[in-house]
């Protein structure tokens, strides 16, 4: 009796083929030298071939890139610490994979290895297929010495030139180098992201290019650091040189459809007879280029001694400042008053930190409030500062003294993102009543980042913080823009006090109006004004003519300790400024 022939099982004939498809894919995987990783379209990493897995074998101080892992999350995560080209190789493989091009290339150096990543996209969506080859002894030596991005030379190949040219020149024979710094790039590159800020630095490169002579070159020292070596270039020609740089910045560059206005800080520095240094000259440029930004930005600084000198002083100051000035209590606490006008009653006063250097004696904020921005003790420093003001106004809420106290607030303490949290802790911490601490922003800084500080303005102010815009008037804010903000009380600039009294008869009209404008749609707002700088009793006069709540200035009482002006208050009986 024959059998019948058994029925075909197809889950074991499928599994037996997709077994057999595999191993096959694994094989010719492995049979490629190159490091070689299969992704999906989500960027899971789903084979590698022998050489990446014998790769992270020989690196265990790594966590491989394995089967499992996301190559695409990996990458990301690498590039919001900052890294350019992990950023770029996301971007490349996320086109490839939703199928916007089909084929991604790039080089990158790994330690003295160079990298050709190679990305394609595998049939019907299938995924990613890379490899990774070792292009190290393909590379030219004309390449490792010239900037990927912009293809001008590097630092190593710019330091070289240099010291070439100086040790062959002619003790005659002038060098300048001259250091340009786009100011405020990192903006630019959190707003356009690292592929457009790479666009836009490409183009930078070739304005500036096409602004340098013949006999110049150009290179790129790091990231948004651009140097040149001008050959056979007096001072006063580098001089003209560096104008002429920010002249060809002008025009707005078109990246991403946005139209962007950039600026630079360029140094310059000139050798003499005895320099010899290639490193000493780039420093001298860059000491020169930080000179140029303390002016205001968009300006250039030739370098001299003085120069040095001033700088290392700089230096100095910041490291006092970081560990000696606050823990040896050279920095102090003085307090200006704020009246009332209408009755001449002190209801408060603004908080103004001094320094008593035992070398420089008594400095003001205006010689070291922008060292400590600049060296990132800025937050601690304004930490110590509410701890300060903190104190005095617990003192003084325990006295029975209902004062408001005004401290100024830096801009970079609200970018941050700490300020509420450490000014609530100083309310709570200290017992502080609603209403006896305003935090004073300044225009000019502050209000062109609001949006950013907004939420911070609303939780301070829901713990009984007062808001107040300091300086106004010394911006371009509009008052239609101030009735959206958190604020309370509006401070208006001296600048706009001291014309109150002019001479010129035009002038002084057209600053009544103008102050008088501020001070009745601000009070439309339900907003306090304080008018500052008032010196003379006329000033005093037209701010009370006009209706403004509060002054201060000089005629109404200097900078005190905060010992003298308690005593004031003891003696008039202070009362909240907006009670």
């Amino acid at each position: 009796m024959s059998r019948e022939p058994s029925a075909p099982n197809p889950a074991a004939a499928n599994s037996a083929v997709t077994e057999w498809t595999d191993e096959l894919a694994q094989s010719m995987l492995d049979a490629v030298p190159a490091g070689t990783v299969v992704l999906d379209h989500s960027g899971t990493i789903m084979l590698v071939n022998r050489a990446w897995a014998e790769h992270w074998a020989h690196h265990p101080e790594s966590k491989p890139w394995a089967p499992g892992e996301n190559y695409f999350d990996r990458c990301r995560r690498t590039a919001e610490h900052g890294d350019r080209v992990a950023a770029a190789v996301l971007a490349g493989l996320q086109a490839v994979a939703a199928g916007e091009q089909q084929v991604y290339v790039i080089d990158y150096d790994v330690a003295a290895t160079r990298i050709r990543l190679r990305a394609s996209r595998l049939a019907e969506g299938g995924g990613v297929y890379l490899t990774h080859t070792n292009v190290t002894r393909t590379v030219p030596e004309e390449v490792v010495r010239h900037d990927p991005l912009t293809g001008l030379p590097n630092k190593d190949e710019i330091e070289a030139l240099l010291e070439r040219e100086l040790a062959t020149r002619n003790l005659d024979d002038e060098v300048s180098v001259l250091l340009v710094d786009i100011d405020g790039f990192k903006e630019f590159n959190d707003a356009l992201g690292p592929t457009h800020g790479d666009q836009l630095l490409q183009l930078i490169a070739e304005r500036i290019a096409a602004s340098t002579r013949p006999t110049d070159t150009l290179g790129r020292l790091t990231g948004d650091e651009f140097v040149v070596i001008a050959r056979g270039c007096t001072s006063i020609a580098a001089r003209a040189l560096a104008a002429g740089f920010s002249s060809v910045l002008e025009p707005a560059f078109e990246v991403d459809d946005r139209r962007l206005t950039v600026t630079a800080s360029v140094g310059v520095a000139t050798s003499d007879d005895k320099t010899t240094e290639a490193l000493q000259l780039v420093h001298d440029a860059t000491t020169a280029m930080h000179a140029a930004k303390s002016l205001g930005r968009n300006s250039h600084q030739v370098f001299s001694t003085d120069l040095r000198d001033s700088n290392r002083k700089r230096l100095e100051m910041v490291e006092r400042l970081r560990g000696v000035a606050m823990a040896e209590h050279e920095l102090e606490m003085v307090y200006q008053p704020i009246v009332e006008l209408a009755s001449g009653a002190v209801v408060g006063a603004e908080a103004l930190i001094r320094w008593n250097h035992p070398e420089l004696g008594l400095l003001l904020p205006d010689s070291f409030i922008p060292l400590a921005e600049e060296a990132d003790l800025i937050i601690p420093l304004s930490n110590w500062i509410l701890g300060q003001v903190g104190s005095t106004i617990a003192a003084w809420q325990r006295n029975g003294l209902n004062v408001q106290v005004g401290v100024n607030v830096s801009p970079l303490h609200f970018k941050a993102g700490t300020l509420a949290t450490d000014v609530i802790d100083i309310i709570d911490g200290m017992g502080i009543e609603p209403g006896r601490l305003v935090l004073e922003l300044a225009e000019s800084k502050s209000l062109h980042d609001i949006d950013a500080v907004h939420y911070q303005l609303m939780d301070v102010r829901r713990r009984g913080c007062l808001v107040a815009i300091d300086d106004f008037g010394s911006g371009f804010s509009s008052l239609e823009r101030l009735a959206t903000l958190p604020v309370d009380i509006l401070k208006i600039d001296k600048s706009l006090t001291q014309h109150l009294d002019s001479r010129d008869l035009h002038r002084r009209r057209a600053m009544t109006a103008l102050c008088k404008a501020v001070v009745e749609v601000t009070h439309d707002l339900g907003k306090d004004t304080v008018i500052e700088g008032i010196e003379t009793a006329e000033q005093l006069d037209f701010c009370v003519d006009i209706g403004v709540t509060f002054g201060q200035g000089h005629l109404l009482g200097r900078p005190m300790t905060t010992t003298q002006l308690e005593n004031i208050l003891l003696q008039n009986g202070a009362h909240s400024a907006s009670a």
